[in-house]
């Protein structure tokens, strides 16, 4: 099993690191965010192409939208140069 990505205070799945911490590359953040979610139920669609999956840190470009029903990420739809 993939161990799962931290979630960050922006929202987003970390995808860098600073000093040796998770960290977001997109929103310069390096705070954790206090509280995990459980994205047992939820999905995510792709921001590009509308493909729709099921909700996971480990998505590309994951974020977390707690005051909507679905998350986002991006598919690679659109390449990834």
């Amino acid at each position: 099993m993939v161990k799962s990505k931290k979630l960050m205070a922006c929202g987003h799945a970390a995808n860098a690191t600073f000093d040796g911490e998770p960290a977001c590359a997109i929103c310069r953040e390096t705070e954790v965010a206090q509280v995990q979610m459980d994205l047992e139920g939820r999905s995510a669609w792709c921001v590009l192409c509308g493909e729709n999956t099921q909700s996971s840190t480990n998505l590309p470009f994951f974020e977390y939208r707690p005051n909507l029903d679905t998350d986002t990420y991006y598919c690679g739809c659109w390449g990834w140069d």
